[in-house]
């Protein structure tokens, strides 16, 4: 099990100090709520449940003076020279199209494509090209397309085992195809438009209807296996990676679901400021989450989930908007879309211990452009 790295003597207590000095500056900056511990919501029993793979927690930091926070990191990088983890890419949606960002910084732009997503393994993109989903490799070369209206949201399945299913929403309709373009079929209709989520190395596909229920079915049988209400209807949904979890965020809330959808958490408040992003960290059941207010956004992690104990630790803060969040393959960084900075920050999650600001994010990507997916171990 992977496990943040314990600080070096006297680190706990240094960041601390820094950590209270900082933190009372943005008191008065910041008008939304703040995360809570988490209230016991359970059943008898589900503290096992959703102990079992937790974190232990990092060292609380903050990088910089108040003033670099709220203006943007200082010293940044003027572009994108190489990504921090080897043998890694990023998959960066923008609007001119989706960039394949190699782990040297070299980059691909596959132009006229959107809502890109990558296969298990990272060999192929499925993606939208005006009124087709393709499934081509990352040098564009097209394996096959088919035609539809209204699409959105193409998801690969993550089987990894060579029978994998890409779902894709048309209108109205949850539709799923084999891997190979074949046997084309649709699996429900009146479906939001919110990406399905497929459970790791299985074919069940997590969607949200027309009612805003949260609805868990088998792709190939039809099956329904289970449904529930979160609290908000679901913006976005997201297994954690043993599929024991179902995470749903709402526009302003985050539910997360175990045990066929019997038992649920329920970590914010209500009246919490708005959620933009939430993503379980690659091998855990931590959580890390972005909350953005009228003039500022943060960075929280949990790393326990814990009905009756767990709390969010900031991880970073800055003026203006941060608009997503996406962990590498290893769990080791995060990358932070900071708009209204003009700027990525990678950050190093292991006791939050260097951060790398990239500027130039719109000459070099287009307008809107967000790191969506990084991929592969």
């Amino acid at each position: 099990m992977r496990r943040w790295q314990t600080p070096a003597p006297g680190e706990r207590e240094s960041e601390e100090r820094s950590w209270q000095i900082v933190q009372a500056a943005y008191q008065e900056r910041i008008p939304s709520a703040r995360p809570r511990p988490w209230r016991p919501v359970l059943v008898a029993g589900v503290a096992a449940l959703l102990l079992a793979g937790i974190l232990s927690p990092p060292g609380h930091a903050v990088f910089g003076s108040l003033r670099e926070a709220v203006r943007g990191e200082k010293h940044a990088e003027p572009a994108l020279f190489a990504l921090p983890t080897k043998g890694s890419r990023l998959l960066v949606n923008s609007a001119e199209g989706a960039w394949v960002v190699q782990n040297d910084g070299s980059k691909r732009l596959l132009e006229g494509y959107r809502d890109a997503s990558w296969s298990p393994h990272g060999l192929y993109l499925a993606a939208i090209h005006g009124d087709e989903i393709r499934a081509l490799e990352p040098n564009g070369d097209v394996h096959w397309s088919i035609g539809r209206m209204g699409l959105a949201a193409p998801r690969w399945s993550q089987q990894g085992s060579g029978d994998e299913r890409v779902a894709y929403l048309s209108g109205r309709g949850l539709r799923v195809v084999g891997g190979d373009g074949r046997g084309d079929r649709l699996l429900a209709h009146g479906v939001t438009l919110v990406a399905p989520a497929w459970r790791p190395r299985t074919h069940d596909l997590a969607y949200v209807d027309e009612a805003g229920r949260l609805i868990v079915r088998n792709a190939d049988s039809g099956a329904l296996l289970w449904d529930a209400l979160a609290r908000q209807t679901p913006s976005a949904l997201e297994w954690s990676g043993d599929g024991r979890y179902l995470l749903a965020r709402g526009p302003s809330s985050i539910t997360v679901f175990g045990n066929a959808g019997k038992q649920r958490l329920d970590p914010l408040p209500p009246g919490a400021a708005s959620v933009v992003a939430a993503h379980f960290m690659p091998g855990s059941n931590a959580i890390a989450f972005v909350q953005r207010s009228a003039e500022q956004s943060v960075l929280w992690f949990y790393p326990v989930l814990q009905p009756d104990a767990t709390a969010a630790r900031r991880v970073f803060a800055g003026a203006g908007s941060f608009d997503t969040v996406a962990w590498s393959p290893d769990g080791n960084w995060l990358v932070l879309g900071w708009p209204s900075a003009d700027q990525w920050l990678f950050i190093r999650s292991a006791a939050v211990r260097k951060v790398i600001p990239i500027s130039g994010i719109d000459s070099a990507f287009g307008p809107g452009a967000q790191p969506t997916e990084w991929c592969c171990p």
